[in-house]
């Protein structure tokens, strides 16, 4: 799979590559191997590399990061690695700090409903399943419906 990794990504223009291997084939580790190997390589020419995995599970971005400090390479850690969240985590994490510069317009019925879950999650002492329920609920119904409601702004 590296060689893979290396004779594609290196081409010129490459394009979109899929990696479609058995779970515990070593897909990520060997992933992020190239990805820490070639990031400055990369970088020097101008050039992004992007993984992107439908669960976060899937990209140990902590392992990656830990490698650069490892090496001294925090800066670039920084400089070069972007982790983004899905809508929903992104709202999970910092609705209730910016709920005083929300304007009053969308604070809406659905908004106070995705808010007072919010404040809920934030009980330590609920149960996982509940907290499962509830954060299920949230990205697969309140969030969107909220997102929905509010296009047309």
């Amino acid at each position: 799979m590296e060689q893979i990794l290396n004779e594609y990504c290196k081409q010129i223009n490459p394009g979109l590559l899929l990696l479609s291997r058995p779970t515990g084939s070593g897909k990520t580790y060997t992933v992020l191997n190239f990805i820490y190997s070639n990031y400055e390589e990369f970088a020097a020419q101008n050039i992004k590399i992007l993984f992107i995995t439908n669960l976060k599970k899937k990209l140990p971005i902590d392992e990656l990061k830990e490698r650069f400090i490892a090496d001294g390479k925090e800066d670039e850690f920084e400089k070069y690695v972007l982790f983004i969240d899905s809508n929903t985590d992104t709202v999970l994490k910092n609705l209730l700090t910016i709920d005083d510069e929300i304007p009053d317009q969308f604070k809406t019925e659905i908004y106070k409903k995705l808010k007072s879950h919010i404040e809920i999650l934030q009980n330590r002492q609920l149960p996982k399943e509940v907290k499962d329920s509830w954060e299920t609920e949230i990205r697969k119904i309140i969030e969107p419906k909220f997102r929905r409601e509010h296009l047309s702004f």
